[in-house]
């Protein structure tokens, strides 16, 4: 049985004498922002179109940035049941590749000019920029590839040779993620995070998701990818739309999903400069979460966040801690 102490204002139960408060086992817990303010950042958070930076919130709401990124990711934290749904009816799906733009984030373009500085100290200055700067251009091949070069500088260090087929092997600002689309014809979105690089596009990576996320009883549209081509056993009925000749052939179309891609898209290129693969999942999830609700009136969206928060937590250590596959910019 529990009881209240109206002094310190916390619950305590009786029979372990732990002392907690209503937030307990929330998104909420052990967080000295008053309760008003979450629920201004969540109105904010779950209304804006094209989501809010953590810079911009910790402005409207009174707060550092750093404690509003925060924030925004225990938000995304409540969202993460948000693509694990089973769609309906007319479905189609796509692959898009998602990268981060160089002349908008500045840590990548440190990371850039490193690079290109190491390669001029190994390779000699480029033909480009020998022209722009009006040095005398020296005929003659440059010796050794950056493939070669960064092996060579591996084995000096005592660490294993580069290895090209590993995403993580890459210079920073070429990674991205791979992200696989499924939507209902007027209806919901699940999108899912498949890797990090172009080869991460194959059966293995999408099929499951297919078969998780869709109904066998969907009928299955997408472009004349190859992969596609065994889903007809999969599902009702398996339609292909040419894009080279078309949007729209004989009536098919796989124009929904490509408006869900340009949406989110526009989330990133407008609110969110760099993402982290470490981070990925949740802007996914962000992003469904205002989709599949964007009929909905702001008072409901806000209603139907309110549930989530319950059973979900996560510390400051957790979520900057280093884990697998996080972009380094």
């Amino acid at each position: 049985m529990n009881y209240y102490l109206s002094t310190r204002k916390v619950y305590k139960c009786s029979d372990c004498s732990t002392q907690f408060t209503v937030t307990k086992g929330t998104i909420f817990e052990r967080s000295k922002i008053p309760l008003k303010t979450w629920f201004l950042a969540i109105y904010i958070f779950t209304t804006m179109k094209r989501g809010v930076s953590s810079c911009q919130l910790a402005k409207m709401i009174g707060v550092q940035q750093r404690t509003a990124w925060f924030m925004l990711q225990r938000l995304r934290l409540a969202m993460k049941n948000e693509n694990n749904i089973v769609l309906n009816g007319i479905v189609e799906a796509d692959e898009t590749f998602c990268t981060p733009k160089t002349n908008r984030d500045k840590r990548l373009q440190a990371a850039k000019f490193k690079h290109e500085k190491e390669q001029e100290i190994l390779h000699g200055v480029s033909l480009k920029k020998r022209l722009q700067k009006g040095l005398k251009f020296k005929r003659g091949r440059k010796k050794g590839s950056t493939k070669e070069v960064l092996e060579q500088k591996r084995i000096e260090r005592g660490g294993k040779p580069y290895d090209s087929h590993n995403p993580s092997e890459k210079i920073p600002f070429e990674r991205g993620a791979v992200i696989l689309g499924m939507i209902e014809r007027g209806g919901r979105v699940v999108m899912k995070k498949i890797g990090s690089d172009r080869r991460a596009v194959n059966r293995d990576n999408i099929y499951p998701l297919l078969t998780n996320h869709i109904s066998k009883d969907a009928v299955f549209i997408t472009d004349e990818l190859n992969l596609y081509h065994g889903t007809s056993i999969l599902f009702a009925q398996h339609l292909t739309v040419n894009h080279e000749v078309g949007y729209v052939v004989d009536g098919v179309h796989s124009n929904t999903i490509e408006n869900a891609w340009k949406h989110f898209k526009k989330m990133i290129e407008g609110s969110y400069f760099h993402i982290s693969l470490h981070h990925f999942d949740g802007y996914l999830n962000e992003n469904t979460y205002r989709w599949n609700r964007r009929t909905y009136s702001e008072l409901a969206i806000f209603d139907s966040f309110m549930p989530l928060v319950a059973g979900k937590k996560i510390t400051y250590r957790e979520l900057t801690s280093k884990g697998p596959g996080k972009m380094a910019a």
